[in-house]
C-alpha cells in the first residue's frame, strides 16, 4: 500500500506525566531526552509515535497523524492544489528526516514525513 500512516504524536501539556500515563496504560517503550519537549514512542510495531509538549491542547486536536511520502514539497503542492491548505512547509528535523502540515478540506491537520 503506498503512503502508509508512518507516525502519531499525541500532544501533552506534561510530558512526564504522559509518559508515565501511557508507559502504564498501554506497555509503550517512551524515551525522551533526544529532542526537547518530546519523547519517542515505541509500541512494539508499526507506525512509531512521540507525545509533544505543547502550552495548550486543544480538543479534538491533540492527536497528529504523519503519513510517509517520497517528497514532501510535492505532497504539499498537491494537497494545496486539490483544495487544501499549507499549514507548515518542509521543515527539517535534525539526522531525522523532513516533515510538512497540510488541512485538508475539513480542516483536519496532517503531517507528511519522508526520513533521511
Amino acid at each position: 500500500m503506498p503512503n502508509p500512516f508512518c507516525h502519531i504524536e499525541i500532544c501533552t501539556t506534561d510530558l512526564k506525566k504522559a509518559e508515565e500515563f501511557y508507559s502504564k496504560l498501554f506497555g509503550w517503550q517512551i524515551k525522551s531526552g533526544e529532542l526537547p519537549d518530546y519523547a519517542g514512542i515505541d509500541t512494539g510495531k508499526e507506525p512509531g509515535g512521540g507525545l509533544m509538549k505543547v502550552d495548550k491542547v486543544t480538543p479534538g486536536e491533540g492527536v497528529m497523524v504523519y503519513v510517509c511520502v517520497d517528497d514532501v514539497e510535492k505532497t504539499l503542492s498537491a494537497a494545496k492544489e486539490l483544495g487544501g491548505e499549507i499549514v507548515k512547509e518542509k521543515t527539517e528535523i535534525p539526522n531525522i528526516g523532513w516533515f510538512g502540515l497540510f488541512s485538508d478540506l475539513d480542516g483536519n491537520t496532517i503531517g507528511v514525513f519522508k526520513g533521511k
